[in-house]
């Protein structure tokens, strides 16, 4: 997506953690011997090998860059649907996720090459052998998803309605708690290609006709201090939330997926939170900034008794990690909520990206411990 510019101190910040997470998001030995290991290098032709084919299983996806500044990330789309992603890759930059994947065609996306799309080409058959672990882990973060969801729609309800009113302060106030439920679950909201960029994208992000969402409201709220002509908006907004609560019950799901959301939700962080580039009105980014963190310790809860049962001690060191987290953001809290972004100096933001960084850096060994073998 196009990003628009930010504070200089902000943007090395960010652009440094966004290295640190994009090196390491799985790149551990210890994945299955069975496991399929792709390599891709991203030119400014797209994906190179545009076309690829793979055995039905456990595939780790090998990607680095090879030079350009066209294209810095990789999909694998079923349909519209992002199974799975690296991303923020510049030059020099590799990075790796783990899927399992069935019999079928599926689309290999590098956006800004020439050649953006290819086909990955999946053969065989794929042995059903989940074990209840895994079924309970993926129960568990549905169930998440399920409550997460109900709470979006639940906090949207009385936001889009402040909307249609005219209430400029009371939509305010009603604006960053509609915010956390989505944020929390982010990865999978993404993977609905046609949804996530109606409730979420940014100025820039789409066509200007396209712009619509929160931050089409955000912008109105805080920069024109009106909500005239966001009646439409918010009823649109209201109809997509409730629409990503009804998908999100029949989404299909992979622990391993699960385990890559929990790394690309601290990419979000990395991507637009620390810059200060996600809440660019509002300036409630610590707001997303902390929800994204939980909805990454939900997901990494969800597959822990998976990690626990082969690295223990790694389980007990991400559990620190979140904990230093947390107490990195104490500081910045003020009532229910945070102190405005902007209030933040450089050595807030990267004391803060110091502590990202070293929880990112283990919770990348967490998908390839639990591709299925």
């Amino acid at each position: 997506m196009s990003r628009v510019p930010v504070h200089p101190a902000l943007l090395a910040t960010g652009v440094a953690l966004a290295a640190i997470l994009a090196t390491g998001c799985g790149t551990s030995d210890d994945a299955p011997s069975n496991a399929k290991r792709m390599s891709f290098s991203l030119t400014d032709a797209g994906c190179e090998p545009n076309r690829a084919k793979a055995p039905a299983g456990p595939i780790v996806f090998e990607v680095e860059n090879a030079g350009t500044s066209k294209v810095t990330e990789l999909e694998v789309l079923d349909g519209e649907t992002i199974l799975g992603e690296v991303e923020n890759l510049s030059d020099g930059l590799s990075g790796t996720f783990s899927l399992t994947l069935e019999q079928g065609e599926y689309t290999l996306y590098c956006p800004g090459g020439s050649e953006e799309r290819g086909t990955l080409t999946v053969s065989g058959r794929l042995q059903a052998n989940d074990s209840p672990q895994v079924e309970a882990a993926i129960a568990d973060y549905r169930s998440y998803l399920e409550q997460s969801t109900g709470e979006l729609v639940a906090a949207t309800e009385p936001f889009t309605a402040a909307v249609i009113a005219g209430n400029v302060e009371r939509t305010k106030r009603l604006y960053a708690a509609a915010r956390v439920p989505y944020e929390r679950i982010e990865p999978v909201a993404e993977s609905f290609g046609d949804l996530d960029p109606r409730i979420d994208a940014r100025q820039n992000d789409v066509p200007a006709d396209e712009f619509e969402g929160f931050h089409k409201i955000e912008q109105a709220l805080w920069v024109d201090g009106t909500t005239a002509g966001m009646a439409p908006v918010a009823r649109k907004l209201l109809a997509d939330v409730k629409e990503l609560q009804r998908r999100v019950k029949t989404v299909d799901l992979q622990a391993v997926q699960i385990a890559n959301g929990a790394n690309e939700l601290l990419g979000e962080v990395s991507a637009s939170k620390i810059t200060g580039e996600e809440e660019r009105y509002s300036h409630v980014d610590l707001v997303d900034f902390e929800a994204n963190v939980e909805g990454s310790e939900a997901a990494f809860d969800a597959v822990k008794p998976l990690v626990a049962k082969r690295e223990a001690q790694l389980v007990e060191r991400i559990e620190a990690d979140f904990e230093d987290v947390y107490a990195a953001l104490d500081p910045y809290r003020q009532g229910n909520g945070f102190v405005a972004y902007t209030e933040l100096g450089e050595a807030d933001t990267r004391k803060l990206a110091q502590k990202i960084d070293a929880l990112a850096e283990e919770l990348s060994q967490v998908p390839a411990l639990i591709v299925r073998e």
